[in-house]
């Protein structure tokens, strides 16, 4: 499991349910990178899932470069059934949330269900909570980063957040991370706002195992030259 961590986080907001799953070794040679496995969970929903219900699955996905030294490998993926368009949508995006992720203990994110208010999920080096965010909510990117920031007294917490367009279930809005990345495509933040969702906040003291790290940083220093 060379650049996994070998972890996913299933976070259920009906529940209020944080539980580990392991990441299946067969599905990570299988479905490589973020967006396969991403893509291989959302299948098992099946066509009728309705998008903005709370049997869809919002997820953070990282690939095995995720958090490593290879050349733009800072990127992950957030993949839901797009109300877009009601087929399986899935955004790429950079910064530094994705690495964040790993550095946290988790190769991924799946989020179910639907809160009864509005919430935020707090990760840190392997351990997570459900948060109000109901004195965020309304709240512009930039003012409920640093808010949520403020709150958890951590100034380097990466997060993912919703502006008032995910919260109005507008089907074209994004997920911001980083105050000023984007996964855009798809309508991923209506989906997030569906589920009362209003970010995910990540902080991570780890790293990723390479097999070979010493050939990752020739090959990365390589391919900057």
């Amino acid at each position: 499991m060379s650049g996994y961590i070998g972890k996913l986080l299933n976070v259920n907001l009906t529940s209020q349910r944080i539980r580990e799953k392991k990441l299946p070794e067969k599905d990570a040679a299988n479905f490589l990178g973020g967006r396969g496995l991403a893509g291989r969970i959302l299948f098992d929903l099946g066509p009728d899932v309705d998008p903005l219900g709370p049997e869809n699955k919002l997820i953070f996905m990282t690939g095995p470069l995720t958090g490593t030294p290879m050349l733009g490998s800072g990127r992950h993926v957030v993949a839901a059934i797009s109300p877009l368009t009601g087929l399986i949508g899935q955004a790429n995006t950079g910064g530094f949330f994705g690495s964040e992720l790993k550095f946290a203990g988790y190769d991924g994110i799946i989020v179910e269900g639907e809160s009864e208010y509005p919430v935020y999920i707090s990760i840190r080096d392997g351990s997570a909570e459900i948060r109000k965010a109901t004195h965020v909510w309304g709240k512009l990117v930039s003012e409920a980063d640093e808010a949520i920031r403020r709150e958890l007294v951590d100034n380097n917490t990466r997060l993912s957040i919703i502006g008032p367009a995910g919260e109005r279930l507008v089907r074209f809005s994004c997920v911001i991370n980083d105050r000023s990345r984007a996964a855009a495509r798809c309508g991923l933040g209506a989906v997030m706002g569906s589920k009362k969702l209003k970010a995910v906040a990540v902080r991570g003291t780890g790293k990723v195992e390479l097999s070979d790290e010493a050939r990752v940083r020739e090959l990365a220093t390589k391919m900057v030259r």
